[in-house]
């Protein structure tokens, strides 16, 4: 237990790491990039462009069900190696998700593109660019997806270093990117789509390479005709696609819809509040990333118990980890946007606020999507995450017909991930053994609810006061969010035991200094 705590610590420092860089890059290039770009160009991207964000997202949750069945061959027991060959699985996930790639590619250049052509609303005189962002966005689909089973073996070895050294080359790179975009004599937006698909191309070539030299014939493809193999991996993965591709049609498609009704620079406001959620969020994605391959090798193992555990307690720090950036930045959202963008979208604000609301109830559902994982069955979590396209859509799409203010459609998308985030529970029990709905929601849900209502109201309080604005009040805010939420959490959020633990550890610490 403690080699595996050392392990996770470990693996989760170094993507740390390369959260706090690559965050505070990001955060810095987007303010260059939209006042390069302009307001309609930076939109234009995000609709566009904004495919290749998409299908990233896509390609994570392709490479989660890939990783989950290499993990699972390094994890499980010498009678269980000759069904889970890891050579065998490698090359026949890379075939799979090729012809997965081909698929999106013909639908693209089919349909996408007659709804490119045809529906989507483009400012004057900028349809060859757009045109040259669109294309490049396909070509990155085959990038990306060929690229899953070699990001899935980095993250069954536990390689979580390789992550942070290659993050903070592309953070560096975005840097150079954004410097080249605002000298440009050229079309910039052009520009700027072609330099971020050779960065992308670059990292993939690099990782590529990585997998082959380190781990040797494991990552080399290889001629597979094992049916039997291809079938259980398209079960898994066929279900895992489609509910990730439902979720990327989703958001794309309410991307488009805020586009036809409300223009380009709606999707601007949007594509910023996302791009901030996704920052911030990478403080949970560090966590999981980390504790993931423990959770599916305890499982391939037959210990239920600390599977159990496992969940639990990642649920739990994981909602109260993004609480401690997503709280704060709540309250005091429209300073911050100013100070960061100077003269942010309209509906920035607004958005920023739902969007980061979201992504707390999704981090709790993130973790019971890798007790699904581990389990391998996935089939309801995927029906129900997938099928959500065919009412938020209409619905959204209604709305604003009926001329609802653009942050409803992000409301709508909120309240479904709560419905949804519900029913996922009834999955995971169905495939855990001894895993209970009722412990979940109360040792998770609810309390760290719980835990969090005080500390939000002692920073809101701070927020409204008038001894201070600007910079100094958002660091207030933050300190006194983070102060009373240590409080909480100490007073509630740990055993006794664990209590007596963490005063005995600080005692050493204060002894230590003293000799």
């Amino acid at each position: 237990m403690a080699s595996e705590n050392k392990r996770i610590a470990k693996n989760t420092g170094f993507l740390y790491l390369r959260m706090l860089f690559v965050m505070g890059v990001t955060l810095y290039t987007s303010r260059v990039v939209l006042q390069a770009l302009g307001v309609e160009d930076y939109g234009l991207y995000n609709v566009i462009g904004g495919i290749v964000v998409m299908l990233g997202f896509l390609n994570g949750c392709a490479s989660s069900a890939t990783s989950r069945f290499l993990t699972f061959a390094l994890g499980s027991s010498p009678e269980k190696k000759e069904l889970y060959d890891y050579k065998k699985i490698f090359s026949a996930a890379f075939f799979i998700h090729l012809a997965i790639a081909l698929f999106i590619v013909l639908l693209a250049e089919s349909i996408g593109l007659w709804y490119f052509n045809n529906k989507l609303v483009i400012p004057e005189g900028r349809y060859w660019a757009a045109m040259w962002v669109y294309q490049i966005s396909i070509i990155n689909v085959l990038v990306s997806f060929t690229q899953v089973p070699y990001n899935a073996s980095i993250i069954a070895y536990e390689r979580m270093n390789i992550y942070a050294f290659v993050g903070i080359y592309e953070a560096i790179t975005k840097l150079c990117i954004a410097y080249a975009v605002s000298v440009a004599s050229i079309d910039r937006l052009v520009l700027y789509a072609v330099l971020s698909f050779v960065v992308t191309l670059s990292i993939s070539v690099y990782y590529r390479f990585y997998c082959v030299s380190r781990f040797g014939a494991q990552c080399r493809i290889a001629k597979v005709y094992d049916s039997h193999l291809y079938k259980r991996l398209l079960s898994y993965s066929g279900w895992d696609l489609l509910g990730s591709f439902g979720a990327t049609a989703r958001s794309q498609g309410v991307n488009l819809i805020l586009n036809l009704f409300c223009g380009p620079a709606i999707n601007a406001a949007r594509g910023i509040a996302y791009q901030v959620e996704a920052s911030l969020y990478s403080f949970i994605n560090n966590f999981l990333q980390a504790v993931r391959p423990v959770i599916i090798k305890k499982y391939a193992a037959g210990e239920m118990n600390n599977t159990n555990r496992l969940l639990y307690a990642t649920g739990k720090f994981s909602f109260l980890i993004f609480s401690c950036v997503a709280i704060p930045l709540i309250i005091e959202s429209d300073y911050v946007l100013e100070l960061w963008l100077v003269n942010p979208p309209v509906y920035t604000s607004i958005f920023l606020k739902v969007v980061l609301l979201t992504g707390l109830v999704t981090t709790i559902n993130n973790t019971l999507q890798i007790g699904a994982h581990a389990s391998g069955d996935v089939k309801r979590l995927n029906i129900y995450g997938g099928s959500r396209i065919f009412i938020e859509i209409p619905v959204i799409y209604f709305a604003l017909k009926m001329g609802a203010s653009p942050e409803w459609a992000l409301i709508i998308i909120l309240i479904f991930t709560i419905i949804i985030n519900s029913a996922n529970l009834y999955v995971v029990k169905k495939n855990i053994p001894f895993f209970s709905v009722l412990s979940f929601c109360r040792e998770v849900v609810l309390h760290g609810l719980f835990v969090v209502v005080i500390p939000t109201a002692c920073a809101y309080y701070v927020h409204t006061l008038s001894f201070s604005y600007g910079i100094a009040r958002v660091i207030c805010v933050t300190f006194v969010y983070l102060a009373v939420l240590i409080v909480m959490v100490y007073q509630f959020g740990v055993t006794i035991d664990q209590r007596k633990k963490v005063v005995e550890l600080i005692r050493n610490k204060i002894h230590i200094v003293k000799k």
